[in-house]
């Protein structure tokens, strides 16, 4: 969790929704290891992720869940402006509920299919691409508006 904060603060998430049960909450050693993220990125832990994602779906966002299940890879995708990633579980992945939820499932490509990474790094993957994405985009804007 302090590692995904971390990463999410330096990638510009606006927010993090986590699971109220069965999921490690703001403790100390969350707060060292996030290293700044935990005062930059506000979490919310909620028992029920589905209202948050019809509300986010009303505004517009794309929810991508990772999970090898996933038809298409990270890298295949297009992504919109507005993103939500789903992230599951290292020992079990996502919830069936969450699944369904996601507008796509996608993959992180690995050289071994009996692993998975952990949830941490699978973030940090995921944010970096969004970022890598919209960056690449952006430029292309702005170097469209110069011209």
């Amino acid at each position: 969790m302090g590692a995904i904060l971390r990463t999410s603060w330096l990638a510009g998430v606006q927010g993090l929704i986590i699971p109220e049960d069965r999921a490690v909450g703001l403790t100390p050693t969350v707060h060292k290891v996030a290293c700044g993220g935990a005062e930059h990125v506000p979490v919310e832990a909620t028992t029920n992720f589905t209202n948050y994602a019809e509300d986010f779906k009303k505004k517009g966002y794309w929810i991508y869940g990772l999970s090898p299940r996933g038809k298409k890879s990270i890298f295949d995708l297009r992504l919109p402006n507005k993103v939500v990633w789903a992230i599951g579980s290292e020992d079990k992945g996502m919830r069936v509920n969450t699944e369904r939820l996601c507008d796509e499932l996608v993959y992180i490509p690995q050289s071994s299919a009996s692993a998975s990474y952990n949830a941490s790094i699978a973030t940090a993957m995921a944010l970096t691409e969004t970022m890598r994405q919209h960056t690449v985009l952006d430029l292309g804007k702005n170097n469209l508006k110069k011209e």
